[in-house]
């Protein structure tokens, strides 16, 4: 037969079980991911790896399997090398697949057909690969069952028998979990799931019980990863209506929810700016008033010399001009895509402002760095909003460095979209808080409104592009795309 090597050599062998060389690594996940059951066996017939599938044919767990040896696998009494060369022997006269009775872990028995491949090496190692088990008994549930659930290759699965052990587990549960898939057969929920708690996980043992869920929402977090859950479970009963198992259906509707939170946000800013729209005139024409007068008073205590008289009124003034802005930045927030928008070099933009934010930059000792691919192309927008958007996420990068440190603006074409990043230097957003950076009035800063980074938002949102934000620790980066021309 074939020589089976890791550059994927082959040439023909005097014997008729399949040799090879082999690189563990990519061994063991060729073992994970054969749709048949599998096993690694050293040169003295001790176990150094299984797959999933001989775990739910058998019924051990990763753990067990790992310190079983073949005469704990196969009924046989001959030793592991005599048994390798008697199934040599069978094959060569037969010219058929040898077959064995592979043990249960509930002490039956199956029968099952072999394939095997024994290394070149000094150090031996033999891959024993089962294409087909025969006659378990009670036959298992997930073979069972599994067909009948499992609809969507993006669902997340999870299958118990009736001692709450997990006997099934998709790929996309693992990947939500954060397991992996051979680690948690036939293991326990509390085993197999860190933090999966009973009062706290979504999954438990309860399921057994009839506590049952439907389009029950939960937050998973995987590390620092979040997960937006809806989550469904029953009981598995047989033909008798007896309980024999439970299964756990979740669907990962992350991007979903972050949809219907831009939605929200998006309607609680068109619900400010009307009331800005309705209540500006209002607030401006007092404002204006009172803003005139304090500039009589104003000049009239500086000519009598009265000092401290005229430190309030500065003070009310700059306090006046504050609520002028945030009038506004409210207008703002109301106005609709009525603006004529025309064909923009987003380069030209930014080397239009950088001046205004070199000298912001010089007054913290931050140093501004850009950094750009040629040739961009333009983009349709409107250069003074760009303008606003660019000196406001730039000015807020500074003020978060404090000192010395770095602020980067990179261009780069992105496909179909121009591609703006800024990035500080300065300590980062935590997690928690950057879903909440683009609400209004959300602001970390003393003096600010909470309106800038909602405001900006807008306004690219408005151009048909996006903004989102990152932070991993080493400072805050904000994306801009921009649909180019």
């Amino acid at each position: 037969m074939a020589n089976i090597s890791g550059s994927g050599v082959k040439r023909k062998m005097p014997d008729n079980l399949f040799q090879l060389e082999v690189n563990m690594d990519q061994m063991r996940r060729y073992l994970h991911s054969v749709p048949f059951a599998a096993v690694f066996l050293d040169g003295e017939g001790r176990v150094i790896e299984a797959n999933s599938i001989l775990l739910q044919a058998t019924g051990h767990t990763y753990t067990e399997i790992k310190e079983k040896t073949f005469h704990d696998l196969f009924v046989t009494k001959e030793r592991f090398a005599s048994w390798l060369h008697h199934c040599n022997v069978l094959q060569s006269k037969s010219n058929r697949m040898p077959r064995g009775l592979l043990k249960l872990r509930s002490g039956s028995t199956c029968m099952c057909d072999l394939i095997i491949y024994s290394d070149n090496n000094q150090a031996s190692l033999h891959y024993l690969v089962l294409p087909t088990i025969r006659d378990i008994p009670g036959q298992s549930l997930s073979s069972c069952f599994y067909p009948q659930i499992i609809q969507n290759i993006n669902l997340g699965i999870v299958i118990l028998n009736e001692h709450a052990h997990i006997i099934e587990i998709s790929d996309t549960a693992c990947a939500i979990l954060g397991v992996e898939k051979q680690h948690v057969i036939n293991r326990m929920i509390e085993d197999a799931f860190p933090g999966m708690k009973e009062d706290q996980g979504f999954i438990s043992s309860a399921v057994l019980r009839g506590v049952t869920m439907s389009d029950k929402p939960y937050s998973w977090f995987n590390g620092n990863q979040r997960f937006e859950l809806i989550v469904d479970s029953d009981v598995l009963r047989d033909t008798a209506g007896k309980i024999k198992g439970g299964y756990y259906i979740f669907k990962d509707v992350t991007n979903t929810r972050s949809l219907v939170d831009k939605i929200e946000r998006s309607d609680r800013l068109a619900m400010i700016g009307q009331i800005a729209a309705g209540t500006a005139h209002e607030i401006r024409n007092p404002l204006t008033s009172i803003n005139g007068f304090l500039q009589m008073m104003n000049k009239s205590l500086a000519e009598a010399g009265m000092d401290k008289e005229k430190s309030y009124t500065d003070i009310m003034l700059i306090e006046i001009k504050r609520i002028n802005d945030l009038v506004s930045e409210f207008l703002l927030l109301s106005k609709q895509k009525e603006i004529q928008y025309k064909l923009v070099d987003v380069e030209q933009v930014c080397m239009e402002i950088l001046p205004i934010v070199e000298n912001e930059a010089l007054l913290y000792g931050v140093e501004v760095v850009v950094e750009k691919e040629n040739p961009l192309p333009l983009i349709m927008g409107d250069s003074e909003l760009l303008k606003q958007v660019f000196l406001n996420i730039a000015k807020n990068g500074i003020e978060a460095i404090g000192g010395k440190g770095t602020l980067t603006v990179r261009f780069f074409h992105m496909g179909s979209h121009v591609e703006i990043t800024i990035h500080d230097t300065g300590p980062g957003i935590p997690p928690y808080l950057a879903d909440k950076i683009f609400e209004p009035f959300f602001t970390s800063k003393e003096n600010g409104t909470g309106l800038g980074l909602p405001v900006c938002q807008k306004i690219i949102h408005d151009m048909g592009g996006s903004i989102r934000v990152s932070s991993k620790g080493y400072g805050t980066i904000f994306h801009i795309l921009l649909p180019s021309c």
